[in-house]
C-alpha cells in the first residue's frame, strides 16, 4: 500500500499548522472531551482531578496543559525533524505565533515570554530525562500534576491519564508532522 503523498508547506504555513493544532487542544470544549474519553472515576466533569466547572480549577487547567501542549508540539518536531536549522526557524514562528495570535501578546515582552515558557520546557525535558521504573512519561505526569494541584500525594489515577493523554497526543502529533514535506 503506498503513502499518502505529503503536502508542501513553507516553514511559516506550518508553523501556522501547529499554532491551529495547539488553539483545537487548549479550549473549553477539548477539555470537556478529553475529560470525557480519560473518564476513569465517573467525574467527567474533571480532569486530571481539577474541576472544569470550577473557575480556579479550569483556569490552573488550561495554563498547564497550554504550556504542556505547547512542549509536546517542540518535543514531537525534535523528534521528526532532522534539520535542526528549519525546525528552529518553523518552531520560533511557531512561538512568534503563539505570542501574537493566540495570547495577543499577554502584554509582556515576547522574549519574557518566550523565557519562561522555555523554563516550562526544561522542568518537562528534566522529567523526561530522569529514570523512572514507570518510565518518562511517568516522571511527566508527575511534573504536571504536581503543576496543577500543588499537592506532595499525587493520585496514581491522575498521573496514568496525564501520561495517557501526553502518549496519545505525541502519536496523534507525529502522524500530523508525518504529513508535511516542509521546505
Amino acid at each position: 500500500m503506498m503513502a499518502a503523498p505529503k503536502v508542501k508547506v513553507s516553514r511559516e504555513e506550518f508553523a501556522q499548522v501547529l499554532s491551529y493544532w495547539l488553539a483545537k487542544q487548549v479550549n473549553t470544549q477539548a477539555f470537556k472531551e478529553t475529560a470525557k474519553d480519560l473518564d476513569l472515576k465517573d467525574k467527567p466533569q474533571e480532569l486530571f482531578g481539577l474541576n472544569l466547572k470550577n473557575k480556579k480549577d479550569s483556569e490552573t487547567l488550561a495554563e498547564e496543559l497550554f504550556a504542556l501542549n505547547m512542549w509536546l508540539i517542540v518535543y514531537s518536531c525534535e523528534i521528526k525533524s532532522e534539520d535542526i536549522d528549519k525546525r528552529k526557524e518553523y518552531l520560533d514562528i511557531f512561538h512568534l505565533i503563539v505570542y501574537q495570535i493566540i495570547l495577543e501578546g499577554t502584554g509582556e515582552d515576547f522574549n519574557h515570554w518566550k523565557l519562561a515558557v522555555t523554563a516550562k520546557y526544561a522542568d518537562y525535558n528534566e522529567a523526561m530525562k530522569t529514570e523512572s521504573p514507570l518510565g518518562p512519561f511517568w516522571q511527566l505526569a508527575t511534573v504536571v500534576s504536581n503543576n496543577m494541584s500543588r499537592k506532595l500525594n499525587i493520585d496514581a489515577l491522575i498521573k496514568y491519564q496525564i501520561s495517557v493523554y501526553v502518549s496519545s497526543t505525541i502519536e496523534a502529533l507525529l502522524k500530523l508532522i508525518n504529513e508535511y514535506d516542509i521546505e
